[in-house]
Order: C-alpha cells, then structure tokens, then sequence
C-alpha cells in the first residue's frame, strides 16, 4: 500500500519531460484554465440571487481550506517529509485560514475587504510567475494541488470582490497596510524560529541573490516587501474605480 502511494503522488507517471516553468506551454495553459473559471463563474453567478452568491463563495472557501489541510497529510508521498514553505507563513498559506475567517466567523466582515484584496494579488503575483510549483509533470499532484490552491484562492478573492460581497472603498486601504505588517512580523517570528524563507524576508523573492552578494541588507526587505505589496494594493483599487466609473458610463448610456 505505501508503495501504491508513493507511485500516486510521484512527479512522472508518464516520463515525458513536460514541467510548469515560467510562460511555457503548461503554465499558460493553466492560466487560461483558471482565469477563464474565473470568468464563467463570474458569468454564471452575477444575475442570482444574495444567497447562491454567498453559497458559492463558501463553496470556493471550502474548497481551499480542504486543500490546504488535506495536503499535509500527503507530504510523506510527495515530498518525503512535511514540506516546510507549506506551513502558514507566506502571505498565500496564512491566507488560508484569514479566508476562512472572513467567510464563516460572524465577525469575520471586519476583515473581508482587506483580506479578498490580499487574496486577490498574492496568489496572482505567484500563478503568473510559479517559481515553486516544482518540477514535476503539469498533471502530477503536486503541481495540480499547487496551481489548484492558488487558483481557488484567487477566484474567491475576485469573486468577493465582483459579486458585491465587499464593496472596496479607498479609505478602507489602510486596513490592507495593517495586515500586511501584521503577515510580515508572522513570516519573521518563523523565519527566526525554523530559519525559513517565509514572505522572502532573508532572501529576494527571485533567488537572484540580492541579500547573499550585498545588494541590499536583509532587514530592509521587511520594508520592501509589504510596501510593495501595499503599491500593489492601491493599484487594484485604482483598477476597481476605473470598473466603476467605466461601468456607471454604460449605465447611465443605456438610460
């Protein structure tokens, strides 16, 4: 039985070279897959009612937390081990358990906007450039589990967002700030204490080597990474209020 599983969750079933790099065939094939999934359950869901949005996006919610938990208890098979950058730390794994909040807990619309805003550019940020999706074949679990997550974490960012469950406002942007300090102390405290990479506080997000060959000083990416993630936030706010002024022409047009 554990070898039927280790022959499971093994990178090549079928030997045939294939993997998900950066803009190749399998990565963009994904990234159609997913940013179509978006669309059509945009498509499908804009006209019904409060309620089967709000069950769709428990559904979505749902569907994340199971992925999350139920990879861990994998790890054996896939990684021969538990696979430490899967622990809660980086911005798109503790998201896991703050979507989880903002849709279930009945205080959780305190923290709703700016975790769908986080939700919505942290797993971008990774599906468009997947440098740790691993080098397995695109089909094999781990890159399935992988693109699947972010996908999934995603959608229920933008679909928060498109269906009306929050309604951004600009003023509210700072409460984006406050979590993405908030996300940068967590990754710290492990960084320190299981001498990890989380949030690439002790090393560029590229590996290229800025921190190792004395570009920049480790500490100061504690202040590069959550104010660019932060210029990243009001960007999407501006993208937002573009969609809005865009959309109230048309309305008003077709008046």
């Amino acid at each position: 039985m554990r070898d039927l599983f280790f022959k499971l969750f093994e990178d090549s079933h079928f030997h045939t070279g294939i993997k998900i790099t950066a803009f190749s065939v399998p990565h963009l094939v994904y990234l159609v897959l997913i940013f179509g999934g978006i669309v059509a359950g945009w498509l499908l869901l804009r006209n019904r009612s409060d309620a089967e949005k709000e069950k769709a996006l428990r559904v979505l919610a749902y569907a994340l937390v199971l992925s999350y938990l139920s990879d861990f208890f994998v790890h054996e098979f896939v990684y021969d081990g538990l696979k430490t950058d899967k622990l809660p730390f980086h911005i798109c794994t503790v998201l896991c358990p703050l979507t989880a909040i903002a849709q279930f807990n009945r205080n959780g619309h305190k923290i709703m906007e700016p975790v769908a805003v986080l939700a919505v550019l942290a797993p971008m940020m990774y599906l468009c450039y997947p440098a740790s999706v691993g080098e397995g074949e695109p089909w094999c679990y781990q890159a399935v589990q992988t693109m699947f997550y972010h996908g999934v974490l995603m959608a229920w960012g933008i679909l928060t967002i498109a269906l009306g469950a929050v309604k951004p406002d600009i003023r509210q942007a700072w409460k984006s700030g406050v979590l993405l300090v908030g996300v940068t102390l967590w990754a710290k405290l492990g960084n320190i204490l299981m001498e990890h990479n989380w949030f690439f506080l002790e090393e560029d997000a590229f590996y290229i080597g800025l921190v190792e060959g004395g570009v920049i000083p480790k500490w100061s990416l504690m202040i590069i990474n959550p104010v660019v993630f932060f210029l990243a936030v009001l960007a999407l706010y501006g993208v937002i209020y573009g969609i809005r002024a865009v959309s109230r022409k048309k309305t008003a047009a077709a008046a």
